[in-house]
């Protein structure tokens, strides 16, 4: 929790380095909010250190989303979000 905090004082100062985020954090498509016992992210993951590619995975805690520059912090790691699922229907 205290990186998560650390990170997210960062980003407000301006003093984060999105783009090496952006460069670097493993990406999640087709990604969806999911809510069980907190918010998280649905999606397939590309480039995540432990799971491999193209596996559909729920994140841990979503701490943080800003779908305008592509980038989310959950309580383990900052993700790239690409593509959002698409609703049924629409």
């Amino acid at each position: 929790m205290r990186r998560v905090l650390s990170d997210l004082e960062l980003l407000e100062a301006g003093n984060l380095d999105t783009t090496h985020l952006l460069a670097t954090a493993p990406l999640l498509e087709q990604y969806k909010l999911v809510l069980g016992w907190s918010h998280a992210m649905g999606g397939i993951v590309t480039g995540h250190p432990l799971l491999p590619d193209g596996k559909e995975i729920v994140t841990s805690q979503l701490m943080y989303l800003d779908p305008g520059i592509g980038l989310a912090r959950t309580l383990s790691r900052w993700y790239r979000v690409g593509t959002p699922r698409q609703r049924r229907g629409n």
